[in-house]
C-alpha cells in the first residue's frame, strides 16, 4: 500500500470461535487482487478458542491489516466498532466461515467509482449448491443499476451485508448503524440503506463464496429451530414496516412484501414451536405485524389454505385459538362450494403476479373434471423458472375457489420458454382454497408463459 493511511476500501470481519473456518478464509484474503489498497479490519469478539491468535499472526504479517478486540457483543456491536475505524470512502464486509473470490472486491470498486453508486450489490455463490432468494432474478443479464428500488421489489430480499459495498459518506450522512444484541442485524443495516440509496449498482458477478457450516451452527442453518429467532424476526418485520411507512406508499409496500415472505415460515412452525419460545407472548407482535400487511400483499405468498388460515388468524386476533384448538376449526364442517356449470367457459381471476399471455385465460367443467384455456406468464418478465431459485413457484391466487372444491389436484404443466424452445414438463398442485402452485424443472431465467390448456384436475 502506497499510503497505509489512504486505503480505497475497508473489508470489516467480525470473528468470534471461528479458528476452524479462519485458515481458508485468510487465505482468500491474503490472494485478493486489491489487498495493497484495502483496510483490512479484524474483529476479534471475545473468542475462546485459537481465533485470536490465527488474526494476530496474519495482523502481524499484513501491514494493511490490524486487529481489534472486544469483549463478546455479537457481529453488530463488532461491525459497529471497526466502522469507527475505517478510513476508506467504500467499506465491505465478510463473515469469517466463508469465502472471498480474489477480484470481487476490486470489481465491486471499480462498478462504484464509475457511477458514483451508494450501494454495489453483487452476486455470490452457496456452497453447497442450494436454493437462492428472489433478489436472484435480476442476476444473470448483466450488469444494471437501480434507481427506483419500487421497480426492483425484490432486491430488498438481498438483505445479506457480505456481497455488498457501501460507501462510507452514504452511511455517515443516513446515520447507518448495526442493532447490537439481536439477530438478523444484516437485515437491520442493510435494507433501510437500501431505501435510502440514491443509485444503486448491480454487478453481475458472484464475489463471495457463502459456506454452509459443516455442523449447521450457523444462524440460517437452524433458522427456525431457535426460539431467538422467531422474537428478532418478529422485531425486525416491524421495524421495516415503520421504516417503510416514512419513506412513503412505495416503500410500505417493499416492506410489506418483506415481511409477509420472510416470517411466514416462522408461522408455519408455531404449533410445533421450539424449546422456549412462549407462543402467548408473541401472539400481539404477531397481530401488530399482519394487521399492518394488506390482504393482496399477504395473498401473494400463499402456497396452501394453512397459510391463508394462518396469517387471517394472525390479522384477526384469534391465531392463539387457533393454535390452542389444533384444528381448523372456523372453518370446520363448511359445506363444499357448489361445482361449476358443465361445459360453460367462464373467466379465470387472475393474481396480480401474473398476467394473461394471449387470449384471457378461461375454466369450465367437463364431466369430473376440470379444464383450463389460454396461457399466463410472470408479471415481471422474467419468466417462471430460474436454476437459481426454488423448483417451486407459487401463482397464488390465479384460480378461485369456485373453480375447485377443498381437495388437491394434480394435472400435468407445460412450460414454453421461446419459441422453438424444448418444453419443460412440471406438475401443478391445486389447493383448496384455490391456490396454484406450478412446479418446474430448473431452467434458464427467459420469458416465458405457462400452458393453461395443457392443465386439468379431477373433482373427485
Amino acid at each position: 500500500m502506497t499510503d497505509p493511511s489512504s486505503p480505497d476500501l475497508a473489508l470489516i470481519v467480525p470473528c468470534f470461535d471461528v479458528a476452524g473456518h479462519l485458515p481458508r478464509f485468510l487465505a482468500s484474503v491474503s490472494s485478493l487482487t486489491v489487498l495493497d489498497r484495502t483496510q483490512v479490519i479484524l474483529v476479534d469478539d471475545g473468542s475462546t478458542d485459537g481465533t485470536r491468535d490465527l488474526l494476530a499472526d496474519f495482523t502481524d504479517r499484513h501491514p494493511q491489516a490490524q486487529l481489534v478486540t472486544q469483549a463478546n457483543g455479537g457481529p453488530g456491536a463488532a461491525r459497529n466498532r471497526a466502522l469507527r475505524e475505517v478510513r476508506a470512502p467504500y467499506v465491505a464486509f465478510a463473515d469469517a466461515d466463508d469465502v472471498l473470490a480474489p477480484d470481487g472486491l476490486s470489481a465491486m470498486l471499480a462498478s462504484a467509482r464509475r457511477d458514483g453508486a451508494d450501494i454495489v450489490v453483487a452476486d455470490f455463490t452457496n456452497v453447497p449448491l442450494r436454493p437462492y432468494g428472489r433478489w436472484k432474478r435480476y442476476f444473470g443479464h448483466g450488469d444494471q443499476h437501480v434507481d427506483d428500488l419500487t421497480r426492483w421489489p425484490d432486491l430488498v430480499f438481498s438483505a445479506s451485508v457480505w456481497n455488498k459495498l457501501f460507501s462510507v459518506p452514504f452511511l455517515r450522512r443516513t446515520g447507518a448503524v448495526f442493532p447490537e444484541g439481536v439477530l438478523f442485524e444484516d437485515a437491520w443495516f442493510s435494507i433501510p440503506a437500501l431505501l435510502s440509496a440514491r443509485r444503486i449498482n448491480l454487478l453481475d458477478r458472484p464475489v463471495y463464496e457463502y459456506r454452509q457450516r459443516e455442523d449447521g451452527s450457523s444462524i440460517m442453518d437452524s433458522l427456525r429451530e431457535r426460539a431467538d429467532n422467531y422474537r428478532d424476526h418478529l422485531d425486525l418485520n416491524l421495524h421495516l414496516l415503520d421504516v417503510g411507512s416514512r419513506r412513503g406508499s412505495g416503500a410500505r409496500r417493499l416492506m410489506e412484501r418483506y415481511a409477509a415472505f420472510t416470517y411466514l415460515g416462522f408461522l408455519r412452525r408455531l404449533s410445533d414451536a421450539p424449546p422456549g419460545l412462549d407462543v402467548d407472548v408473541l401472539l400481539p407482535g404477531l397481530g401488530k405485524l399482519y394487521g399492518g400487511i394488506s390482504d393482496e400483499v399477504l395473498r401473494e405468498f400463499v402456497t396452501c389454505r394453512r397459510d391463508a388460515l394462518l396469517q387471517t388468524a394472525a390479522k384477526k386476533g384469534w391465531l392463539g385459538a387457533l393454535l390452542a384448538d389444533g384444528e381448523e376449526r372456523p372453518t370446520a364442517g363448511a359445506p363444499l362450494p357448489p361445482l361449476p356449470d358443465e361445459g360453460i367457459w367462464q373467466p379465470l381471476p387472475l393474481n396480480p403476479a401474473v398476467v394473461a399471455h394471449g387470449d384471457p385465460p378461461r375454466y369450465r367443467r367437463n364431466g369430473d373434471r376440470i379444464e383450463l384455456g389460454g396461457a399466463v406468464s410472470a408479471a415481471d418478465g422474467y419468466g417462471l423458472g430460474s436454476p437459481w431459485t426454488s423448483s417451486s413457484t407459487p401463482l397464488s391466487g390465479v384460480l378461485g375457489p369456485v373453480v375447485c372444491p377443498p381437495r388437491i389436484c394434480h394435472g400435468p404443466a407445460v412450460l414454453q420458454t421461446l419459441a422453438g424452445s424444448t418444453l419443460n414438463v412440471g406438475a401443478l398442485r391445486m389447493s383448496g382454497d384455490g391456490v396454484l402452485t406450478l412446479r418446474l424443472p430448473r431452467i434458464a431465467p427467459r420469458p416465458g408463459w405457462a400452458d393453461l390448456s395443457a392443465m386439468s384436475w379431477p373433482l373427485s
